[in-house]
């Protein structure tokens, strides 16, 4: 307590007394630092779900690929994107997961019975092209979602490769159990890019 009063005392001294904060100040001034805070492995965003159609891609959020119609559900497209290696992903933040199914993140329980809201990671999506990325500054309802998105980025990342490699290896071993189970694989948007997930494996685990 005594250093810290010296040394708040050599801080007041070199201030003007007009100029010096306030607790309340303070405070605030740790707030703000707070709400600025940026995770260096995620950035939120939205998409524009167009890339869907303009790819075909199957069990992709709000598209039926079958009759090549998009659904706008009022979700705002929010999405987390994740690099890989050479690939960008994007992670869909949605409202009602259910709680059974394995590949997420949650944030709280969802208002809907069995179900959670939070990172669906089995339905990530490939960007294709930037374009397709429609503002990377996109704000969330709730700041502590925000928060512990950011806090949490290493854990996200990582539960993102795991699905992935769990993947790579149900397909390697025509693990017909994993493929279409829909706590796993059955409703997941990994089919698309089958190839390209090969690449990745236990050497990207973020640490």
């Amino acid at each position: 307590m005594a250093m810290r009063g010296r040394r708040d005392a050599l801080v007041n001294r070199s201030i003007p007394l007009a100029m010096r904060p306030t607790n309340t100040q303070l405070v605030g001034f740790f707030i703000f630092r707070r709400q600025i805070m940026k995770s260096k492995k995620l950035v939120f965003g939205q998409i524009d779900l167009n890339m869907c159609r303009d790819f075909d891609l199957v069990q992709a959020l709000d598209y039926d690929f079958k009759e090549k119609k998009l659904y706008n559900k009022g979700r705002g497209f929010a999405i987390v994107l994740v690099s890989i290696q050479n690939l960008t992903f994007a992670i869909p933040l949605r409202s009602n997961i259910p709680k059974k199914y394995q590949l997420k993140y949650k944030l709280r329980d969802s208002k809907k019975y069995g179900c959670v809201e939070g990172l669906d990671i089995g339905k990530a999506l490939v960007v294709e092209d930037p374009k397709y990325i429609l503002n990377r500054t996109f704000k969330l309802r709730e700041q502590v979602d925000y928060f512990k998105i950011v806090d949490n980025d290493i854990l996200i990342v990582n539960k993102l490769i795991k699905a992935i490699i769990d993947y790579n290896q149900a397909v390697a071993n025509s693990d017909q159990h994993k493929l279409t189970d829909p706590k796993r694989f059955k409703f997941s948007t990994f089919p698309n890019y089958t190839d390209r997930l090969k690449s990745i494996t236990d050497a990207d685990y973020l640490r």
